[in-house]
């Protein structure tokens, strides 16, 4: 019999809202590992900002050396 995989540890991350909240996002958040980090896509209109896409990258390394 196999083994079942570890689940590997993912996050949710929660897109940032419009400039203006009569604004709807087509983003609402994106799921991903923690090695990885989320790039926003954005639109501007006549209104304002709003997110319209989102990119999975490597995660920087944030801890001082």
């Amino acid at each position: 019999m196999n083994e079942p995989e570890p689940r590997k540890r993912r996050r949710l991350v929660v897109a940032p809202a419009p400039s203006d909240p009569r604004l709807r996002s087509t983003v609402l958040n994106v799921e991903c590992a923690e090695h990885e980090d989320v790039e926003w896509q954005w639109t501007q209109t006549a209104e304002g900002r709003v997110v319209s896409g989102y990119a999975i990258v490597p995660r920087l390394d944030k801890r001082p050396r």
